[in-house]
């Protein structure tokens, strides 16, 4: 039986610059000492997150955790097992594709996440004189390819898809931006460099409202920590804690989302929030 739960978002969170501190898996390994059940709740795929947590993936998903990925478009078990998604509809991928037409300019490349966890992540690159770069740089974990963008159409209608990722080129910077689209039921965020297309029925405060029922657990028996415009959901959950992690305008921004801000706990670090939980 499950008592009480954490969940983290990765890149920001508590990992920095690709790194996990040890002050975040000894903080981890606390709460779980305390009865806690800890997981992750990201903007990652499943292939990327594990890959991200690496050596420390056991320390950080408790055995019987499921792990919301994608932005909480997705939510599957430690063996990649999809137990709940959302995926697009076909007017949705083409609304995608035809905005991506329409914008080229500013992107470099567009991802998405087979459904299939045979596959590696499928990366589209626009400029087919940076394709070898881009497999050199991404191959050990992605299929690179170019092609016309009807053709990246028909790829995108030919599996299911939960989440399309552009990747800005450098010159163009947003960040911690969330915009609803009127033509069809899909939002965008803008983070980390990224602009991520999901469904307006997915977030990861929806995501959690799954495990919550599925664990059987009220909202006062969850820890929370995130950093980003895609963390505001979650962290508006009646948590507990709700923990932002960061400083700066970046962080100052994010807290503007939030509600209940007398309650929010704030850390400057990954390596703070891993001092913290070592002291509950």
């Amino acid at each position: 039986m499950i008592n009480s739960l954490a969940l983290f978002d990765v890149d920001g969170t508590i990992a920095l610059n690709g790194e996990i501190p040890e002050e975040v898996i000894n903080g981890i390994r606390h709460l779980k000492d305390i009865g806690f059940v800890t997981t992750i709740s990201t903007g990652r795929g499943y292939v990327r997150a594990k890959e991200a947590l690496g050596s420390l993936f056991d320390d950080i998903v408790s055995p019987e955790a499921l792990m919301i990925v994608e932005h909480g478009s997705k939510i599957v078990n430690r063996e990649g097992q999809v137990i709940f998604a959302n995926y697009f509809e076909s007017i949705e991928i083409d609304h995608i594709v035809d905005f991506t037409r329409a914008n080229i300019d500013i992107y470099r490349l567009m991802w998405f996440n087979p459904s299939d966890l045979s596959r590696k992540v499928q990366v589209w690159c626009y400029n087919h004189n940076e394709l070898e770069a881009e497999i050199q740089k991404r191959g050990h974990y992605a299929d690179v390819f170019s092609c016309s963008i009807s053709d990246l159409r028909d790829r995108l209608l030919d599996q299911p898809v939960s989440n399309v990722t552009l990747k800005l080129k450098d010159y163009v910077k947003v960040e911690n931006l969330k915009l609803h689209f009127t033509r069809t039921s899909t939002n965008v965020i803008f983070v980390d460099g990224n602009m991520e297309f999901i469904r307006n029925s997915v977030d990861k405060a929806i995501a959690i409202a799954y495990l919550l029922t599925e664990y059987g657990l009220a909202e006062s028996n969850l820890l929370i920590a995130g950093n980003a415009i895609n963390d505001v959901e979650m962290l508006n959950v009646e948590a507990s804690k709700r923990i932002l992690v960061g400083n700066g305008e970046m962080s100052d921004a994010v807290m503007s989302y939030l509600e209940k801000r007398d309650e929010v706990i704030r850390m400057d670090s990954p390596v703070d929030l891993g001092n913290y939980l070592a002291s509950l």
